[in-house]
Formats: structure tokens, sequence, C-alpha cells
């Protein structure tokens, strides 16, 4: 055992993490800025929302080498060059005036900021609890819900009092400050490290001997089971993009409510990922990872089904209580899903990768409800698009666990 090993309390590591997610996942109160940027400006929607797709799209390539910086060198240095990045790109979007210095100041750089630090600190904290696979995962991504729910009342008061760039340029400051504070505890396990107390569980009949997996990235593309799990997450995360980008708009379409009141729609919405990242996280240990997935994938078609015809508030919020319960799960399964799947040991890489798929749903999911939006002037053609590639993961599942079937043990790879 290490000298840092015998030294770090892994607890530390976890409440570093929990705050730096809790930080960057204040992407979610994009939407809460999208009326009074867009009634300032004189943007469209469509063009306004392309920001939200571009930033996910860089997080997620940025994260690829950061996944692969993380694993040789550790996650400290990563927090502070991307809390830097993040904080500065947020705060100049409280100077920008045209859409491109907004594709460059909120996507490019606070999303390159994002990148650097999101999956790093998730990956370096979950490699010290291999004990606790998917509750750490749900606890972790928790923050990444629970952040906008307390965010978003927030920022809509600072809108209001201060104006909307006054209100970025405030973040910014805010954002890189605290990562600052405490990026520094985020020490990196040793390899297969093994906590006090803990002995890993034998092989069960049924269950692959995942100890045994050990994939670098090269070799998990070489895996049929890379390309089902990463274009499950493609479809599956398109719904909840699409409702994270566009709450407080479809809130305020659907229903009719105020800007102010719509905001509460986002924190509702938060709140239920909330639940559902704890939630799934149990359910993942319990029940297995891929019951949890099918289970995940058939709430948000039921949801997303169920939104086309939500006309009364009280439905309409009982519609993004599911939607977002079922989002929430779904980022908290694909974590431990990669690890069980490809290996521990490269696993920072790995789940960069894989989390590409993320951003795919998150550059379709906003795209289709501003498209369909301004087009039918309606959210209910994207439900329905967004409900039918929901569908098509639950296929791809299907086809996983008939290779699982099949196989019964994981080939090898060169």
């Amino acid at each position: 055992m290490t000298n840092q090993t015998k030294t770090t309390n892994r607890w530390f590591v976890f409440m570093s993490a929990y705050v730096i997610i809790f930080l960057v996942a204040s992407i979610a109160i994009f939407s809460v800025f999208s009326e009074p940027m867009t009634t300032l400006h004189g943007w469209s929607i469509s063009d306004y929302s392309l920001a939200y797709s571009l930033y996910t799209l860089i997080f997620a390539i940025t994260a690829i080498f950061a996944g692969r910086i993380t694993d040789k060198y550790g996650a400290k240095l990563l927090m502070y060059i991307g809390g830097f990045l993040f904080g500065l790109g947020w705060f100049l979007t409280g100077y920008v005036s045209t859409i491109p210095m907004l594709y460059v100041t909120f996507s490019l750089i606070a999303g390159s900021g994002a990148g650097l630090m999101y999956n790093s600190a998730l990956v370096t904290a979950m490699r010290w609890f291999p004990d606790k696979g998917g509750k750490i995962s749900g606890l972790l991504l928790s923050s990444a819900a629970i952040g906008p729910f307390i965010m978003s009342p927030v920022t809509a008061r600072i809108i209001e009092n201060f104006g909307v760039l006054n209100a970025y340029r405030i973040l910014g400051v805010v954002f890189t400050v605290c990562i600052f504070a405490v990026g520094w505890l985020l020490n990196t396990a040793p390899n297969h490290f093994i906590p006090k107390g803990w002995v890993p569980p034998v092989q069960s009949e049924g269950k692959e001997n995942t100890a045994e997996i050990d994939l670098n990235w090269q070799q998990m593309l070489k895996s049929p089971l890379f390309y089902l799990l990463f274009f499950t997450l493609v479809f599956a995360s398109t719904a909840g993009t699409m409702l994270v980008s566009s709450a407080s708009l479809i809130a305020q379409d659907q229903i009719g409510l105020t800007a102010t009141a719509a905001a509460v729609v986002v924190s509702i919405s938060t709140l239920s990922n909330f639940a559902g990242r704890l939630s799934f996280g149990v359910i993942y240990d319990k029940f297995g990872s891929y019951i949890a997935l099918l289970f995940n994938l058939v709430l948000t078609i039921t949801a997303l089904v169920l939104m086309t015809v939500a006309a009364s508030y009280a439905f309409f919020i009982f519609c993004i209580i599911i939607l977002g319960f079922s989002f929430g799960g779904l980022l908290v399964v694909f974590p431990p899903l990669t690890k069980q799947t490809f290996g521990s040991n490269h696993f920072g890489m790995n789940y960069a990768i894989v989390f590409l798929g993320y951003s795919g749903g998150a550059f379709v999911g906003p795209r289709i409800a501003a498209y369909f939006k301004e087009t039918t002037g309606s959210f209910t053609t994207a439900y329905i698009s967004a409900a039918a590639l929901t569908a098509f993961g639950i296929i791809l599942v299907g086809f996983i666990l008939f290779m699982n079937k099949r196989k019964n043990r994981r080939p090898a790879y060169n």
C-alpha cells in the first residue's frame, strides 16, 4: 500500500468530486438564460440552443484527452486548468453581443474546461470505491442534479437583480473560486485498490468475472459491445438533453407559465433528476446493469408519450418528474456499466469515449426541440421523435443481452 493510500481519506476525494460535478453541471441552467439572452440580442432560439449542443460536443471531445491524462497522471492539474477555463468561459459570455462570440466563449472555452474536469473527477472518485460501484456513481452524479435545482432559482434571481450579462460574469467568478478550493483533494487511487475490510465478491453463475477484463481504448473499439452501448446512450440521452436545454421554454409554451414560474419547473426537473440518480445507483447494485438500463428506457418512453397530451399544470409536472427521474438514472448506469464491461485500469479513457454518445444525444435533442417548435408551433412531434429513438435503444440492449447469453463469457482481444 502506498503512502498516499495510507494518508488519503477516500471520502475527501468523494467530496471534492461531488463539489466539482455540482458546479460543472450548471450547464443545466442554460434554459434559464434562454429567454433573456434571445430577447436582449434578438437571436433565434435555434441559434442560441446550438451553443448548448456545441458545448456538449466540445466537452465530450476534451474529456477523451482528459481521460488519458487522468489514467496516467491523475486529475489534480486538470481541475486547475479546467476550473480556470470553465469560469473564464462563463465570465466572458457576459460580454458577448453576437452568436459567434457566444459559441467561442460559452461553447468552446467553458465547454473545454468542463470536459477537463467532469469525467476525470467522476472516475477518480469511483476508483476509490470498488465496493460501492452503483451507489457511489449515483451519489456523485446526484450532485449534477441538485446543483441545477439550487442554481436555477438563484440564477433567475441574479438575472432579475443584475441583468443577464452580469449573471454570467458573477457565476464565472464563483465557479472558478469554488473549483480551486477543492481540486487539491482529488488524489488518485492505486491500481486494483481494495478498501480495508472489503473482500471482492466471488464470481457467481451467470455473471462475468470482471476482474479478468482489462481492455484499453483500442481493444474496446474492436468490441461490438462498445458500439451497441454507445448508440444506446446516444438514443436514450436525446430525450433528457432535449428537456434540460428547453425545460423553461417548454413550460412557457405548453402550459403558459411565466419565465419565473418556468424556472421552478427547471428546479422540479432537476430535483427528480437527483432522485433518479440516487435510486438508480441502488437499482444497479441490486438488480444488475441491464435490468436497470431497460427499466430506465421504458420510463423515458412512457414520460415522452404522456408529454404529448399534458395540458394541465399538475399532469405536466407529473410528466416532467418521470422524465427527469429517468434521465438522471441513465447517467448513473453508464459509468459502472463501462467499468464492468471493459475493466477499470483504462476506465478514464474508455468512459470518456463512451461518453461521446451523450454528446451525440445532446446535439440531437435540443435541435429536435427547436426544429419542431419552429416548424410545427409545438413540441409534440419532438416528444414522439425522442420516444422512437429511445425505443431503438431498447432494441440495442436486446442485442447485447442476446450476445451475452450466447457467448456466456467475454472474448479475448488482441
